[in-house]
């Protein structure tokens, strides 16, 4: 009997700890300064609001922010996986209408990455839809998440979270230049863009919800190095266009300066500043209103 009790009152301890340690981490959390955390907690109004993988981040905000006068956002992350772009972005326009463009880096179709959907157990408590993504993706994930909080912060998502919890990650970013040898072996190199179904309903998802509320929202394709090959890209955009009904703007050949490249599909600072202010001239970045002094 007496051991009985004193494994349910370390099993009891063990339970409190994990709540209370799990609350400490939710807490650093909230606070931080990482892009979910600021969209979550009320502090993410932007006009420009960007969806994309690791390609995404060639938007660099402050480049975006002036080149246009307006204030960006960005949920981009490394290897995004594409039914996630969709539910946070789906959760940032319900708290943030005012949005005035949607701007989705398209290949997010192709290079989503599943492995990363347990990271985001770290923000489950804030979104219903990120709750039901898990559920259904990585049902093992969602269960453990629930029995231990702990869990919950057992993974890349969180270790970024805390290295931006007291600084903004507006300058997340690639910012080298690519090497001669790459650039030597970029015309034998090539890779195949694939576009599966389930993604591209994800895109579709993403483009009726915006539709549905009126707000503009602009697929690009990011640049790409200029010698390096990508087989299968007009199929890629053709089904895109068609499960969405809005056009893909490629810019993958727009960029021609191999300097302007980190590595073969990311613009460095040079190239990312080149596409904004093509994207600017091109409309498919909105402009801020400049007001007209009129001299008496």
């Amino acid at each position: 009997m007496k051991k009985a009790i004193w494994v349910l009152a370390f099993l009891a301890v063990l339970f409190v700890g994990d709540r209370v340690i799990g609350w400490l981490f939710q807490q650093q959390i909230t606070k931080s300064q990482f892009r979910y955390s600021r969209m979550y907690r009320g502090e993410g109004q932007a006009d420009i609001l960007i969806v994309g993988n690791s390609r995404g981040l060639n938007f660099y905000q402050p480049s975006v922010e002036k080149a246009t006068g307006l204030k960006t956002f960005s949920l981009c992350y490394y290897s995004m996986p594409c039914e996630m772009a969709t539910v946070l972005t789906q959760d940032y326009l319900d708290r943030y209408p005012n949005v005035k463009t949607v701007l989705v880096e398209t290949t997010i179709v192709e290079m989503s990455d599943d492995k990363l959907l347990p990271g985001f157990t770290t923000y489950l408590p804030y979104s219903p839809r990120i709750d039901s993504v898990l559920k259904d993706k990585t049902k093992e994930t969602w269960y453990y998440s629930k029995f231990s909080h702990i869990y919950r912060f057992n993974n890349e998502v969180f270790q970024r979270a805390m290295y931006y919890r007291n600084k903004l990650d507006n300058d997340w970013y690639f910012d080298h230049t690519i090497t001669q040898d790459l650039i030597d072996q970029a015309p034998h190199r090539s890779v195949e863009f694939k576009t599966p179904d389930k993604h591209v309903n994800d895109i579709k998802i993403l483009a009726d919800y915006c539709r549905a509320r009126n707000i503009n929202i602009q697929f690009v394709i990011a640049p790409i190095f200029p010698t390096y090959t990508v087989k299968k890209l007009d199929v890629f955009k053709q089904k895109i266009e068609a499960a969405t009904g809005y056009p893909v703007h490629d810019y993958s050949n727009a960029v021609k300066d191999h300097s302007s490249f980190t590595d073969y599909l990311h613009a460095n600072l040079k190239g990312g500043a080149e596409i904004v202010d093509i994207m600017v001239k091109d409309g498919v970045l909105p402009v801020a209103q400049q007001a007209t002094v009129t001299k008496q």
